[in-house]
């Protein structure tokens, strides 16, 4: 059937009122913008299949024909949005890096730089317990002497990790109200609560081996995060601080049950 002049005018019910916005014509912006959207989908797609993809088996480890399966599209998409494998790949890092981003600009700093230490560490643990996939693609990439992530443009351009400004504000805020001892660097402190973090995951099969115990049990989970918290506040208490939680009291605890 021939399509209808955009021109013919319209009668009876269909008549346009003055008001009515003209439909749209083939190709035009709302057609436009639902194949948009369905290719945001299926990039998107991709990439969660790829992440899942890398993380389990590596770099070199990885094939292009699971994640085009896993994502329910063919192989050539993915050299259509990515090029190769490795671009696809970075793409995979940037991803990641993007979430921790989005995740450490979500924190809200507390006005008492003690408490907003706390919960800063709490919240970075939180952050890697709940993306392990982040764990083993950092993992990975590290075996890999930080290669592609170098590599990656999306990546480099954002080195400067919320995080970092964050404890900066929080240690010059502390020892400011001399809270914090002045000759601790952000740097540390920085190092010292991702360092706590990861090492706990990413060596979580091998420790619990040798210690004999699942490590990701709730119970140790919890006591982990409680401890790299006193380890960090611990860390930055002033001398006087230090010596006045060594001097107080510690709870008592429940007395042992009768034996029968």
């Amino acid at each position: 059937m021939p399509e209808r002049s955009s021109s013919a005018p319209r009668t009876g019910r269909h008549a346009a009122r003055a008001d009515e916005p003209a439909p749209a014509t083939e190709g035009g912006p709302t057609r436009r913008r639902l194949r948009r959207e369905r290719a945001d989908l299926l990039e998107t797609r991709i990439l969660e299949a790829a992440v899942e993809e890398f993380a389990e088996h590596g770099f070199a480890g990885a094939r292009i024909e699971r994640v085009s399966a896993a994502a329910g599209t063919v192989d050539r998409m993915l050299y259509y949005y990515y090029g190769n494998k490795e671009r696809l790949y970075q793409a995979v890092l940037a991803k990641i890096y993007e979430n921790m981003i989005g995740a450490q600009r979500e924190f809200v700093t507390p006005e008492d730089p003690v408490e907003g230490m706390r919960q800063l560490v709490q919240h970075s643990w939180d952050h890697y317990l709940s993306h392990p996939n982040l764990v083993r693609l950092l993992m990975n990439e590290n075996l890999l002497r930080g290669k592609h992530i170098r590599q990656a443009p999306q990546v480099v351009e954002r080195t400067a990790l919320p995080l970092v400004q964050t404890v900066a504000t929080l240690l010059e805020s502390g020892q400011a109200r001399g809270v914090f001892r002045r000759d601790v660097s952000s740097e540390h402190v920085l190092m010292t609560i991702m360092s706590l973090g990861f090492f706990y995951l990413s060596n979580q099969y091998t420790c619990a081996t040798w210690i004999g115990a699942d490590l990701m049990s709730q119970r140790r989970r919890t006591a982990w995060r409680e401890h790299i918290c006193d380890v960090v506040l611990g860390m930055l208490a002033t001398r006087d601080e230090a010596a006045e939680a060594q001097a107080a009291p510690k709870p008592r605890r429940k007395a042992a049950a009768k034996k029968k």
